[in-house]
């Protein structure tokens, strides 16, 4: 498998099929902001801050056609594969599934139609009932796992930078295995992209050529420090990755639609005859 043609047109044309889509996705982002504060506010425990402030980046990955994937079979063999490597922000995964859980399983009820099942349900389904077992004994984890109700994701995360290694990996693994039509994509903070194992990683990426490899970028120049990350440590996402070879596009802000599917579009979809990996920061 190979990427298919990038051109400007293509990714025009992506951007016009979502674009009308804009207003749907500003009330899906408005429920997992709500599933997020309903799920820490009845645990008392996880990180709000990396949650909320990811949501925009999230559903614009899985929703802008950016991202090939089927939340009703995660185990697909072709489909694209998800590292979040922020593994402290599992409020934010968990209620993103919920809430385009809930659309498919409503959708089911509905029509009746099979198309619509989240295979081996409930047991690899994440619905709303699902956060109220956030942080508690048998229900879900405090860190992202890929296991049972998570699937989604590829990886096992947790401590800064942890997933970093894991998704070059994965991305080399398909490379590998002739899958090179196959993209990887890993989303983290400028907090967790400080630890020494994501330098090393964003220099071996270059170097093996992992042109599947698309990592996202929260940058807010902030954490749960007083201080900005930019008082520390120098720079920002554009240097750190630019430095390392990589293809870097800057999205200014964030929490704009239109803004943030032009960049993540151009990132995944624009031309890249030098096989480099991609970074796409807002």
């Amino acid at each position: 498998m190979s990427h298919s043609p990038s051109t400007s047109s293509a990714i025009d044309r992506l951007y016009d099929e979502q674009s009308r889509h804009f207003p749907h996705w500003e009330k899906i982002k408005n429920i997992v902001d709500e599933c997020i504060d309903m799920t820490l506010n009845y645990r008392q425990s996880g990180h709000p801050g990396g949650s909320r402030s990811k949501v925009h980046a999230l559903l614009t990955t899985l929703l802008s056609g950016s991202m090939r994937y089927d939340l009703r079979h995660p185990e697909k063999r072709f489909g694209d594969r998800y590292v979040l490597v922020a593994g402290h922000c599992t409020p934010l995964l968990y209620s993103t599934l919920a809430v385009l859980s809930e659309a498919l399983r409503y959708m089911a009820e509905q029509s009746g139609e099979s198309r619509y099942r989240i295979a081996h349900a409930p047991e690899h389904a994440l619905y709303w009932e699902d956060l109220m077992t956030f942080r508690r004994n048998g229900g879900l984890p405090g860190h992202a796992e890929c296991e049972g109700k998570t699937l989604f994701v590829k990886a096992n995360t947790g401590p800064s930078g942890h997933g970093t290694p894991v998704a070059a990996g994965i991305a080399m693994a398909l490379k590998r295995a002739g899958a090179e039509g196959v993209r990887v994509f890993a989303l983290e903070g400028e907090g967790g992209l400080t630890a020494g194992v994501s330098h090393e990683t964003r220099n071996s990426a270059w170097g093996l050529g992992l042109d599947n490899l698309v990592f996202c970028i929260d940058w807010n120049d902030f954490g749960i420090d007083k201080r900005a990350a930019s008082s520390v440590v120098s720079g920002g996402p554009a240097d750190w990755f630019g430095a390392a070879g990589w293809r870097v596009v800057g999205v200014e802000n964030g929490m704009d639609w239109p803004d943030l599917t032009r960049g993540l579009l151009e990132t995944v979809h624009g031309a890249n005859p030098e096989k480099r990996p991609s970074a796409c920061w807002f």
